[in-house]
């Protein structure tokens, strides 16, 4: 499927297979901020943290949650996407085990607002094959 042009007419139901969309996201405080994310950002001063769960639009499915570390008066942001997968089951309960992966925080230019600096991010991570 090739891509629309600008003021060309799609359906809706004509979405690549590649877009995301996000829930707003929603501010934490540092201390729920994952490690990597703080120490990638460690001496910034004045930086705030969001969060926001990414889903994929054709199926609907939760690709993980972007963790945002937002430097304004720098213009940058850091991002890191987080993913849990079953990686066993408790042999006492059943239950599965489940395992939080990171990917290495990506710092870059955005003096955008948190919402853009998501968006850019997502873009990183089609760009590196890590969303399809």
């Amino acid at each position: 499927m090739r891509e629309q042009p600008i003021g060309e007419a799609v359906e809706d139901d004509a979405w690549p297979a590649s877009d995301v969309m996000w829930p707003p996201e929603k501010e934490i405080e540092v201390s729920e901020a994952h490690a990597s994310l703080v120490k990638a950002v460690a001496g910034s001063r004045g930086v705030r943290y969001f969060t926001a769960f990414i889903i994929a639009i054709p199926s609907d499915t939760c690709l993980g949650d972007v963790q945002m570390a937002i430097d304004e008066a720098a213009g940058e942001a850091c991002g890191i996407l987080l993913t849990q997968h079953v990686t066993g089951r408790d042999a006492a309960t059943g239950e599965p085990v489940l395992t939080e992966e990171a990917t290495r925080p990506f710092k870059f230019p955005c003096g955008e607002g948190v919402a853009k600096a998501i968006s850019v991010f997502c873009s990183k991570l089609k760009m590196a094959g890590i969303f399809a």
